[in-house]
């Protein structure tokens, strides 16, 4: 048995996943930043970063706002739309959903760092910007992880 609205996110999701992976790697050559490197950006290097991070952060709210939650409906457990984000973490945690609920909610602590930071503070820009562009493959691990998952249930059904 499939879910649709599951079927529909993981599109998006690798849609996301996809735009993430190219702007990275644009990003190969002139990251990671310092201060002064990240005063000379150019133009179309500010446009990889701006597309990586605006897709970073698409990807990590579709999971943490939607699949996190489909995924544990799929799987019948009850009341989720009611309980804390946290709990939702620890339940995904203890089906082995999810490796580290910590992991995630260091993701979104990285994310929210990079919000805080301004122009006029490059090094702390810089800072945040490299801790972000070093994170996408623990996003990606999970993304891929879950994806993995619900295919496996879903086939088993």
């Amino acid at each position: 048995m499939t879910d649709l609205r599951i079927e529909k996110l993981i599109v998006e999701c690798d849609k996301h996943l996809k735009r993430i992976n190219s702007a990275h790697l644009k990003m190969t050559v002139f990251m990671p930043l310092d201060a002064k490197r990240y005063q000379q950006l150019s133009d179309d290097e500010i446009e990889h970063i701006d597309q990586f991070l605006f897709r970073f952060a698409k990807l990590q709210d579709a999971m943490g706002e939607k699949l996190f939650m489909l995924l544990l409906e799929f799987l019948k457990e009850e009341n989720i739309r009611n309980k804390p984000f946290i709990d939702i973490l620890n339940r995904l945690e203890q089906l082995g959903l999810l490796e580290d609920k910590n992991i995630w909610l260091e993701l979104r602590k990285i994310r929210n760092n990079i919000a805080h930071q301004y122009e006029d503070e490059p090094q702390q820009a810089a800072e945040a910007l490299n801790a972000i562009y070093a994170s996408k493959a623990i996003l990606e691990k999970i993304y891929t992880s879950l994806r993995i998952s619900y295919v496996g249930m879903r086939d088993k059904i």
